[in-house]
């Protein structure tokens, strides 16, 4: 399993050069800040590891992030392929639903939880990626997954190497 700091400047450097190749192949202005934002919040943020413990780099999210790390164990789903990445984005749906309920019960918010719920659903249901909204969403998930894709992958990779080294 790689280091910390070596998922960090791996990730780093390979989503500058998706990030140039999105840009060399014409990718509209609008997309690509959105898959790099995406990229970058994944890999220093919200990466497969936040299970392990939410890095203090993440400051004020620190505290929200922490449930995380006790739902998920390391290696498991967050450290999927195809559910890592959806797991994490729920994660957020959620805390937002209960930060919004909290909210709204303060009186500090008119919004209510189920109106969120609600228009989450909606948002979802109605996908039309010719809207910028939805184009929008889209590649920041792009961002966010291919980002745990690679992180999944140097884990892997790194798995490898230290087996070979060990047997030789």
């Amino acid at each position: 399993m790689a280091l910390g700091k070596t998922h960090d400047g791996i990730n780093l450097f390979v989503g500058m050069v998706f990030t140039g190749l999105l840009i060399g192949v014409g990718v509209d202005y609008f997309c690509w800040p959105l898959f790099l934002f995406g990229w970058l919040f994944s890999t220093l943020i919200f990466s497969p590891d936040t299970d392990l413990m939410p890095k203090k780099r993440s400051g004020v999210l620190q505290f929200f992030l922490y449930p995380y790390s006790i739902l998920f164990k390391h290696r498991g789903v967050s450290h999927g392929l195809l559910f890592g990445t959806l797991t994490r984005v729920i994660y957020g749906l959620v805390l937002g639903g209960l930060l919004i309920f909290v909210l709204s019960k303060m009186g500090y918010l008119e919004l209510e939880a189920q109106t969120y719920w609600q228009r989450v659903f909606e948002f979802f249901r109605e996908y039309n990626y010719q809207l910028p909204i939805y184009r929008s969403v889209t590649w920041l998930y792009i961002g966010l997954a291919f980002a745990d894709a690679c992180h999944i992958l140097i884990d892997k990779l790194s798995s490898i190497l230290s087996k070979m080294r060990r047997n030789y």
